[in-house]
């Protein structure tokens, strides 16, 4: 077993339950904008949202196209009235609330912890909402570094992202640094291409893209790794 003595932690849908943060800011959103709530509807903006944020890792699109654009496409599409731009105000104040902790999570790194590990957060998304919900959860203490994307100027799978976290934190050895996160197209591509080893978080038994150096169904699990 090869010896880490740093991870590079993904935050959402890995250590905190993007999911339901998203799912509660979006009803909470519909309601305030008088949209219809359904989760037939709360799934659609999902898919939209989702396709957004691919085509911002595929450098098709810059960030900020990202917060109005998918409302608009959310409204055209069930041909609503609203105001996009409100809508991503209003958003972003509502995700910043949800912090709910992956199944696992606490004990994860409080294991990991124990055995000496720099643990990193390496994240996508704006700094505001990110740091807000980090600040309010309970694994907080366990992060000895933060870094959120809007902040590095750059953004996972971006290579240039990895090299301002390695850049900003002690450990220089990429055979030491392992990658965690649930995102074939950000987290585990973007291990890969900085040269580093990956573990893939992935609860639903998908088919990877890429070939991670481990794979685990469940956030505990990586204790079987470390």
């Amino acid at each position: 077993m090869k010896k880490y003595t740093t991870l590079y932690f993904d935050l959402d849908n890995t250590l905190l339950d993007f999911s339901a943060a998203e799912y509660k800011a979006i009803r909470k959103l519909f309601a305030l904008h008088n949209l219809p709530i359904s989760d037939e509807k709360i799934a659609k903006y999902s898919a939209i949202n989702h396709t957004w944020w691919q085509r911002f890792e595929k450098g098709e699109i810059e960030k900020q196209q990202i917060y109005s654009g998918r409302f608009k496409e959310y409204l055209d599409f069930y041909k609503l009235e609203g105001d996009a731009y409100k809508m991503a105000e209003d958003y972003f104040d509502f995700l910043s609330e949800g912090y709910d902790l992956i199944d696992g999570a606490d004990k994860a790194l409080e294991y990991l912890k124990s055995k000496g590990y720099t643990i990193c957060i390496t994240t996508n998304g704006m700094s505001r909402t990110q740091y807000r919900r980090i600040d309010n959860c309970s694994i907080k203490r366990y992060f000895d570094y933060i870094f959120v994307s809007e902040d590095a100027k750059h953004q996972k799978p971006e290579v240039e992202y990895f090299e301002y976290v390695m850049k900003n934190t002690p450990e220089k050895d990429k055979s030491k640094i392992l990658v965690i996160g649930d995102s074939m197209s950000s987290d585990i591509l973007g291990g890969i291409n900085f040269g580093v080893d990956t573990c893939w978080l992935n609860p639903n038994g998908c088919a990877g893209t890429y070939k991670s150096t481990y794979t685990i169904s469940k956030i505990m699990n990586i204790c079987d790794i470390l």
